[in-house]
């Protein structure tokens, strides 16, 4: 049985969507440069935010993500390997589940 109520879960969920406001990617292990963010919501349990990275204008490899919060503090990061050509640019899903896990805990 779970011990938050949905509605405390979605408030929370609202609270992470509102807060979670810079997105910046790394280019070939080096500079972090900010992505510009589409679109953010709430789809089900999970608060999905979707990054435009521009094309750089020449082959390269985005190393890392990391986002921020409203007060600037780093929130999360995450080493990822996503190679490009010059002529691509990059659409970033960032996906955070905010569930309670029940199972095992009744």
């Amino acid at each position: 049985m779970a011990f938050f109520t949905e509605n405390f879960l979605n408030e929370r969920r609202g609270d992470l969507l509102r807060s979670v406001c810079r997105f910046q990617y790394q280019l070939n292990g080096g500079e972090w440069k900010d992505g510009t963010i589409n679109r953010k919501e709430i789809k089900g349990t999970d608060v999905v935010a979707f990054v435009n990275v521009p094309s750089s204008g020449q082959a390269d490899t985005i190393t890392g993500v990391r986002v921020f919060d409203n007060n600037g503090a780093l929130a999360g990061q995450q080493a990822i390997k996503l190679q490009r050509s010059s002529l691509n640019t990059a659409l970033l899903r960032f996906t955070f589940p905010l569930i309670e896990e029940t199972e095992g805990k009744e």
